[in-house]
């Protein structure tokens, strides 16, 4: 086995920064590989260009393990496992690895004079059979090596935005696709500071396939969740969230362990929303949808649940809509992030449901508490920002609750009485408020609640 193994990460974005400052550490020196200047500065400075909590504590914590370059070779030469973390975005039609290819060309070109054994380790999202018949093909043959001189591994990555850095430091499992037990050997002493986590040991292909598996199986909990919710509201006097309690009570959801009922974390997706967004879910379940096609396989299940995805956003628009009476002219969302904890706006519902508003005329106004900068850059001067999100409601006709910060529940009701205009209706997407509303006096409309005012303020209890 291989003992202190350096390693280098191609790519300082979300998920290689994150991976390189968590496995500095645990004490491991880490070279970051980035052609873009002004970010290379921000790190060195111990300032995160991404917006995720605990990651600058994290990076001036580790300052002296970690090493900036632009130059590759620098990087390889003193490396043992390269890591490839550059971006795979959905092209319409498939995933795009030109960035995959271009780094596995770059580090092979590099390798052509390096000595010593190497590890490839690709960290980016791609469909089953990238590692082995695209970066391994390449970097051998513009390194002129074998697979004597270079092995390849697959490790997915899971992090969820908003609690990346919790993610990798405390794992759920590691999962490692290798072509070698050599390889192997090498990527659990990378990994060896977390000697408590279940390890997967599989080929490259089935661990790309657990990362889309992965995502595929939550993105459908939602998308089951709010086609449930909406057949819930067509029905008189039956209620969504009663039906999913009494779905999870079942032993074979949520054991019942030594007289103690064991409730799965993955249950909290299984509540009606205005859907999945992010960078993730959409991009990850649309590639495997398209891989499907390829390799010949009629399903169908992956492509309806982008379709419930992207009729939720919409639905939810029309029910604001359709409860609101009087003349319709302003519309706030409180909440342009696709989830709280971080300034992704990335297939947000809230900007989904900003840009639904816009394109029917009506005036738009926006608050988040991470994300307005990039939401101007979206949008420009169409809209109306806030820092403020009870300046933000203060002539709306319809708030939409679009992103579950928790500092939204530090607004009492007497602000929200004394700042929401007569005949308001806010629409709680998320289900923020729900256990401030007293069943009595809430109207349940399937994927959200109303709380509406007619002149007398409806107290909350």
């Amino acid at each position: 086995m291989e003992d202190n193994v350096s390693i280098a990460v191609l790519g300082t974005g979300y998920v290689g920064l994150v991976s390189a400052v968590c496995l500095a550490d645990t004490g491991k020196n880490v070279f970051c590989i980035d052609k873009d200047d002004e970010k290379l500065n921000m790190i060195k400075k111990g300032i995160a260009p991404i917006f995720e909590p605990g990651l600058d504590v994290l990076l001036k914590k580790n300052r002296k393990r970690i090493f900036l370059t632009k130059d590759l070779r620098q990087a390889v030469e003193n490396s043992t496992v390269i890591f490839i973390a550059v971006g795979t975005p959905f092209d319409g039609e498939h995933i795009d690895l030109t960035g995959i290819k271009h780094a596995a060309q770059e580090i092979g070109q590099v390798m052509r004079t390096v000595k010593g054994y190497r590890v490839i380790a690709v960290k980016s999202t791609v469909v089953p059979g990238t590692t082995v018949n695209v970066v391994k093909p390449i970097v051998l043959e513009h390194s002129g090596k074998t697979e004597h001189d270079v092995g390849f591994c697959m490790n997915p990555e899971f992090l969820r935005e908003g609690c990346a850095v919790e993610d990798f430091s405390k794992p759920d499992r590691i999962v490692l696709g290798v072509t070698s037990k050599r390889v192997e050997e090498i990527m659990r002493e990378v990994y060896s500071g977390y000697p408590d986590t279940d390890i997967v040991i599989t080929n490259p292909s089935s661990a790309e396939m657990i990362k889309y598996t992965a995502n595929a199986y939550l993105a459908l909990t939602i998308s089951y969740a709010n086609e449930i919710a909406r057949i819930c509201e067509k029905v008189n006097e039956v209620d969504s969230e009663d039906v999913f309690h009494g779905v999870v009570l079942d032993k074979r959801i949520s054991p019942v362990i030594d007289d103690k009922r064991i409730f799965p974390q993955l249950i909290t997706y299984l509540k009606a929303g205005c859907g999945f967004g992010g960078s993730c879910f959409p991009k990850d379940v649309k590639a495997l949808a398209a891989f499907e096609k390829d390799i010949n396989i009629e399903g169908g299940l992956l492509e309806t649940l982008l379709l419930i995805n992207a009729q939720q956003v919409e639905h939810v628009f029309q029910t604001g809509v359709r409860f609101f009476n009087g003349l319709l002219k302003n519309i706030t969302i409180l909440g342009t992030a696709f989830k709280p904890d971080t300034d992704d706006i990335r297939e947000s519902p809230g900007v989904k449901l900003a840009q639904i508003a816009l394109d029917k005329g009506y005036t738009v106004s926006v608050h988040d508490y991470a994300a307005l900068e990039n939401t101007r850059k979206y949008f420009g001067e169409r809209v109306y920002y806030y820092n403020n999100p009870l300046e933000a409601i203060k002539d709306a006709d319809i708030i939409f609750v679009a992103t579950s910060w928790n500092k939204y529940l530090d607004i009492s009701d007497a602000e929200f009485e004394k700042k929401m205009k007569d005949g308001a209706i806010m629409i709680d997407c998320r289900s923020l408020y729900k256990q401030r509303v007293h069943r009595s006096w809430r109207k349940r409309i399937g994927v959200c609640y109303e709380w509406r005012q007619q002149g007398e303020f409806i107290k909350w209890k």
